[in-house]
């Protein structure tokens, strides 16, 4: 129900212009103050972030099921701060 509006080129280019990041603590998941789902913000940014997680596994299936290339992006926490230091250094 959620998706019976479906417009490909923008929840396409959700999908492929950001990820989340997966913490590995409760502190992690509390210092990154609900930043670590970037895709369900960027779909539903006036969602309440505590909201988020039970989002995830919805975006997961709806990337699978049509074929979304590169499908729900997700990398470690350490990773991602790497790669935006890389990135702005």
């Amino acid at each position: 129900e959620m998706f019976e509006t479906y417009q490909p080129q923008w929840a396409e280019a959700q999908f492929l212009s950001t990820r989340s990041a997966k913490t590995s603590n409760p502190f992690s998941e509390w210092i990154w103050g609900g930043m670590q789902y970037q895709l369900e913000h960027h779909l539903f940014p006036t969602m309440p972030r505590s909201k988020y997680p039970l989002l995830k596994p919805i975006l997961e299936k709806f990337a699978k099921d049509n074929n979304i290339e590169g499908g729900y992006r997700e990398s470690g926490e350490f990773e991602i701060l790497k790669m935006n230091w890389e990135l702005y250094k």
